[in-house]
């Protein structure tokens, strides 16, 4: 089955976010801003809800060279200092498939969606990254022209988002 793109018409350019929604995608930035600093990580991937995904695991950390970290990912959510933040992020990921299902935007009986986040914006996909089989062409889809994510909050002007929507759109990077 094709992966589903989340509808532009509850998210699209010029629409006004629910404040108790932009709460939520503004908390899931905050919180993974946090691990992705205690990671060195540049970009994170939440399953929503936070257990649907087949990974056993919350989140995928990717590293530098774009690469699913799944061990980095596995330390992660065994740390105890990062445990509360990681709660709260699970938390939030939680509240905001409630959101999605509320707005028939996720059918009940969906596996879940995936949000990948630089900590600074959010973009909502329903492709999930597969275990052992996800790499930078997973994130590269997810952020071209005609990507298969949806932006909700926006990614840095300066980060690895933008750097792949060039990538993706054929621009040089210079």
């Amino acid at each position: 089955m094709a992966p589903q793109h989340i509808g532009e018409r509850s998210f699209g350019r010029g629409t006004r976010l629910d404040p108790r929604f932009r709460r939520v995608v503004q908390d899931i930035a905050t919180l993974s801003w946090g691990l992705l600093a205690v990671s060195d990580s540049p970009m994170l991937a939440l399953a929503v809800p936070s257990d649907g995904w087949p990974l056993n695991l919350p989140i995928l950390l990717w590293d530098q060279r774009l690469a699913p970290h799944e061990q980095g990912s596995r330390e992660l959510c065994a740390s105890a200092p990062a445990g509360p933040a990681l709660d709260a992020l699970c938390v939030a990921a939680d509240e905001l498939f409630l959101m999605l299902q509320a707005a028939q935007i996720c059918p009940a009986n969906t596996a879940g969606v995936s949000i990948v986040t630089d900590g600074t914006g959010v973009a909502l996909t329903a492709d999930l990254p597969a275990a052992g089989t996800a790499d930078a062409g997973w994130l590269l889809a997810l952020a071209g022209q005609h990507g298969r994510a949806t932006t909700v909050l926006p990614m840095a002007d300066d980060g690895i988002w933008a750097l792949l929507r060039c990538e993706a759109e054929g621009a040089s990077i210079h």
